[in-house]
Formats: structure tokens, sequence, C-alpha cells
């Protein structure tokens, strides 16, 4: 799966994702398509700290465990109460890296390498 395409489904996905909750709470503004913006570039995380240098480069930041590790992360900021408008916009920006993330791996894994279960340390 090249970039563009872990781009344009990261984008979609989490634009998607924003408007349904807009709906819900019958508001609209700009967060589904900045943060489809953001996901687009946040979803190069896992190819950042391990470079596609090979078909064979997918390791620990790119494995099913480190897939759970993000998944436990999210559930915590999730439960996380933030107290000022600052921590939201951290909580809010760690979701949105960290779905970015899962949604590159989730990729990753429908390919004919797939994802390693644990990979190197």
């Amino acid at each position: 799966m090249n970039g563009a395409a872990h781009q344009l489904t990261a984008g979609a996905a989490v634009g998607f994702f924003l408007v349904h909750g807009e709906q819900k709470n019958g508001q609209t503004t700009a967060a589904p398509l900045v943060g489809g913006l953001a996901a687009s570039i946040l979803t190069k995380l896992p190819d950042l700290l391990e470079p596609a240098t090979s078909p064979n480069h997918r390791q620990f930041f790119h494995s099913i465990v480190f897939a759970g590790l993000l998944v436990a992360g999210y559930i915590k900021l999730d439960e996380w109460e933030s107290k000022d408008s600052t921590q939201e916009l951290w909580k809010k920006l760690g979701k949105l890296a960290i779905a970015a993330y899962l949604i590159h791996l989730a990729l990753d894994s429908t390919t004919r390498k797939s994802l390693p279960f644990l990979g190197k340390l």
C-alpha cells in the first residue's frame, strides 16, 4: 500500500468520523476538515519510525503488539479528564495521532507481508 493511499484513507476516515460526531451534536465546525488533514499527515508516523527501505521493514512499530499498545493508550486518553483547553487540545491531538497510526497499520495488515506479531525490538 503506498503513501498516498494511506493519506487518503486516514484523512477520509477521520473526517467522516468527525462529521458524524458533529451531526449527532447538531453543530458544524471546521473540525472534520482540520482533523482529516491532520490525520492524512499523521498517518506517515509508522514509516518515519521504520522507513520503507525494503519489503521487510516492518518491525516493532509496525507490529500487532504495538497496535495493541496504541489501543490501550487511546482508551487511557479517552478516559483522561482534561482540566483546561490546552490539555483538551493535547488530548484530541493524541487521539488523532493514534487513530491515524492505527489506520496505517490496518492498511498495512491487508498487504501480502501483513504485520509481524512483535517484530525486532
